[in-house]
């Protein structure tokens, strides 16, 4: 049996509403970029939405807007994808890398305030693999220190911190559409959240070439094209009715995985800390002979992957030197299985007993 590591939803209703913008021949700046943007909002409870072209442009319109700049140092984990670190990169910014805590793999609290210095601007925790990172204390010391809060929620739609949506906690939270993710468009696209009028509508000039909103033809700022295609926000509005669905989907699968790996061998399956729900936009266990059992279920026609093999302080165009012992050790270890909600019984079956054969083989 073939099983895919994720898997996209796609309906004739999806088709439909595409058909739809092709007939209507408005693919730019329309109502369905709004009507996503309206509906993020609902969903989250956020004040305000800012649809874009992909979650790295969320991440790069939130360091933009919050005017991060050269020489200013973001605090951020170096387990995540390089998109976190790119969203500041490129305006000269400088990350500062925090270890994870190795039960969630997210930002760790600890030794967190000895990372800032007079130049630290931001702290940029990820909600890594699903899973929040622990807002409160990193909240609190960005307001005693007098620091912006942006989030990379790029994996974790829907995900919830002591009760509250991710997207509505710090000073902005971005996500990706990318077609792997919880919610995607099937292609590029991005969002952010934020509660910050001035800051919302900062972010919207960015995003449409300097111009504010009601404002066609002045310019006010050197902006980007960053905007959100029309036939995109149509997959998203569709796919957004079915978030509640999807999430509680993973989470059922999870705990059918939880459940029967848990003591496999040297597996470890992931963790929820009481304060957070993951989505599990992967399901990543950890084991020493991680390497031979991706092979070993890649010989039985099962994908997994690995996210990520190189932190991003060992990328070659950053290469700084810091200690980072748990981010170095699970990197080895880590192996994400399939997950995804259309992921059927018979798949998950196979999975498991896949992974359970190579441990009692």
């Amino acid at each position: 049996m073939k099983v895919d590591l994720n898997r996209m939803y796609v309906t004739d209703e999806i088709k439909e509403a595409v058909w739809e913008v092709l007939e209507s021949g408005r693919y730019v700046k329309g109502p369905r970029a709004r009507e996503l943007e309206e509906i993020f909002c609902e969903k989250t409870g956020a004040a305000h939405s800012v649809s874009c072209s992909s979650g790295t442009s969320a991440l790069m319109l939130a360091f933009k807007a919050l005017g991060i700049g050269p020489g200013d140092e973001v605090i951020v984990p170096s387990h995540t994808f390089a998109a976190t670190i790119n969203g500041f990169l490129h305006y000269g910014a400088v990350p500062v890398f925090a270890d994870i805590d190795e039960t969630t793999y997210t930002m760790s609290t600890e030794g967190l305030e000895e990372l800032i210095t007079e130049r630290t601007k931001a702290i940029a925790p990820v909600h890594l693999y699903g899973h929040p990172a622990d807002m409160d204390p990193i909240c609190r010391l960005a307001e005693e220190r007098g620091l912006k809060v942006v989030s990379d929620a790029c994996q974790s739609h829907g995900a919830r911190y002591r009760g509250r949506d991710v997207g509505v906690i710090g000073d902005v939270t971005c996500y990706s559409f990318f077609p792997s993710k919880i919610i995607t468009v099937a292609g590029e696209g991005g969002m952010n959240t934020c509660s910050d009028e001035k800051l919302y509508l900062d972010m919207k000039a960015l995003a449409n070439h300097g111009r504010y909103p009601g404002e066609r033809d002045v310019h006010r700022v050197p902006g980007f094209n960053m905007r959100l295609s029309e036939l995109l926000a149509a997959v998203g509005i569709i796919q957004m009715e079915h978030i509640n669905e999807w999430v509680n989907r993973r989470r059922e699968i999870a705990a059918v995985y939880d459940q029967e790996l848990e003591g496999l061998g040297d597996i470890v399956v992931p963790v929820e800390k009481s304060h957070s729900r993951h989505t599990y936009y992967l399901y990543v266990v950890r084991s020493k002979r991680r390497d031979a059992l991706k092979r070993h279920l890649e010989r039985l026609g099962i994908a997994s992957g690995v996210h990520y093999p190189i932190p991003v302080h060992r990328m070659p165009y950053i290469g700084k030197r810091v200690t980072l012992p748990a981010t170095e050790r699970v990197v080895d270890e880590i192996l994400s299985l399939p997950m995804h909600p259309l992921l059927t019984q018979s798949e998950q079956e196979a999975v498991i007993k896949g992974v359970r054969d190579f441990f009692r083989g």
